[in-house]
């Protein structure tokens, strides 16, 4: 099997000095599914200040689901916390400058409940709770990696295979450096991230269910892209969107 190592894009150059309220985390067995969804479909679920990056005539969204490991925050080094999570996410364009890079969250899951209500106490950020449990295993013959929730909300199934993905499209799935949400007063706000390069495997979708995805026409998802384990920082308190 092929291992790609993913563009660092944009967010190679965006890496901040560590303060309060940033956090640490390691990102382990993510996996990116991505649909095509139609331009008026997803302009209804968009803020007016966010316009969509249209790819060969479509916008696309993805679902990112993955375990946190060491999940900290920067500068006290502690307490470390372990959930499995998962985003789904449309790909947008910087509001000021039109360039790509950015994302704004559909949704946001946790597999914790005590650290969806922190979140939304601390931060305003309006993550669910959802008990998913995220799993892979590779056993010489290619990954073979799993996510599902007990009440079927979510289900994904994925195995290693050979894929063709342009380095675009890589690059704009693997590297978003902003994201974009709604608070609980609809107050839109951002934060922005950095990551150590990725390793990328790309997989074949042998089944996907995500709740949230009815609310759009898809057929069947791109090539999923995998990456085993990577470093993140991510620069809170989310700000107001300027």
């Amino acid at each position: 099997m092929t291992m790609i190592d993913a563009p660092a894009g944009d967010i190679d150059r965006l890496r901040r000095p560590l303060r309060l309220g940033h956090v640490l985390v390691t990102l382990e067995d993510l996996l990116i599914v991505t649909w095509r969804v139609p331009e008026a479909e997803l302009r209804r679920h968009l803020p007016n200040a966010l316009q969509p990056v249209i790819d060969a005539g479509a916008c696309l969204v993805s679902a990112v689901a993955f375990r946190n490991r060491a999940l900290r925050p920067a500068v006290a080094g502690f307490p470390r916390m372990r959930s499995s999570q998962m985003n789904v996410r449309a790909y947008v364009r910087a509001p000021r400058s039109g360039e790509p890079g950015s994302v704004f969250f559909l949704g946001l899951y946790v597999s914790r409940a005590w650290i969806a209500g922190m979140s939304s106490w601390l931060f305003g950020v309006p993550f669910q709770y959802l008990p998913l449990e995220v799993a892979a295993r590779d056993e010489g013959h290619g990954v073979e990696w799993h996510a599902r929730s007990p009440d079927d909300h979510l289900t994904i199934h994925a195995r290693e295979a050979d894929a063709d993905v342009d380095t675009h499209t890589l690059d704009l799935l693997t590297n978003p450096h902003t994201a974009y949400f709604l608070d609980r007063r609809g107050v839109l706000r951002r934060w922005s991230i950095w990551h150590r390069p990725q390793a990328v495997r790309t997989m074949a979708v042998q089944q996907a269910r995500v709740e949230c995805m009815r609310d759009f026409t898809v057929s069947r998802p791109l090539p999923a892209l995998y990456v085993r384990s990577v470093d993140y920082e991510v620069y809170l308190p989310p700000r107001a969107a300027s």
